[in-house]
């Protein structure tokens, strides 16, 4: 296998391991916002909190600003918004399927 071959072949080997760690990651969160949809329905909460929300997309788009190491950060605000965004919705979807 030539020498680019298996440069190409790393890369993308370590890339597969990042998004297993990002799955890891999004079933973590899925699990605490169980816990909290426990909570909210033990308090008499509504399940949607929509400030909430915007609290959380406003600070993965933060994140976006702030620099990552030397190098200026690839993600954009409109990205992290979305990716949150999606979090959200798929989120409270599971929380309301649950009653």
């Amino acid at each position: 296998m030539p020498a680019s071959d298996r440069e190409l072949a790393e890369i993308r080997k370590r890339i597969d391991e990042i998004d297993d760690t990002i799955a890891d990651l999004l079933a973590q969160r899925m699990y605490y916002a169980s816990e909290a949809r426990t909570e909210k329905v033990r308090m008499n909460r509504p399940i949607v909190d929509e400030q909430r929300q915007k609290e959380v997309i406003a600070k993965w788009c933060e994140r976006a600003r702030k620099p990552r190491g030397s190098k200026a950060s690839p993600l954009s605000e409109e990205l992290l918004s979305k990716l949150a965004a999606l979090i959200i919705e798929y989120t409270v979807k599971e929380e309301l399927e649950d009653r």
